[in-house]
């Protein structure tokens, strides 16, 4: 079965709403006062839901695309124990050398 992260509509249609509103709002105060027709307002709101529904869609996707399950963590390699931490090559002890020889002030 294939989960793709979905989005809630309601949610997504109810911010658009808002968002519209307040996008339409100074062509709402030209229609009151009567500088633009009812038929261009209304094809404003119209284009501002659309934009405002298209964009908090693709937020929403974006949010819901990332927040899905985290991918499983790779199997550990065979003949190694799952729980036991493992070393990185960087740690590995240096090569045995000679220890160095105790310098004092012989004079």
């Amino acid at each position: 079965m294939n989960r793709r992260p979905s989005v809630d509509p309601a949610f997504t249609f109810g911010v658009a709403l808002i968002i519209s509103a307040v996008l339409w709002y100074p062509t709402l105060r030209g229609t009151m006062s009567g500088d633009i027709e009812i038929t261009t307002a209304g094809i404003r709101y119209m284009l501002a839901l659309a934009i405002s529904w298209a964009g908090v869609y693709g937020v929403s996707s974006l949010v819901a695309m990332y927040a899905s399950q985290p991918r499983r963590p790779k199997p550990a390699p065979p003949g190694v124990k799952a729980d036991t931490p493992q070393r990185r090559q960087d740690d590995a002890p240096p090569a045995s050398t000679p220890p160095a020889e105790d310098q004092t002030n012989a004079a």
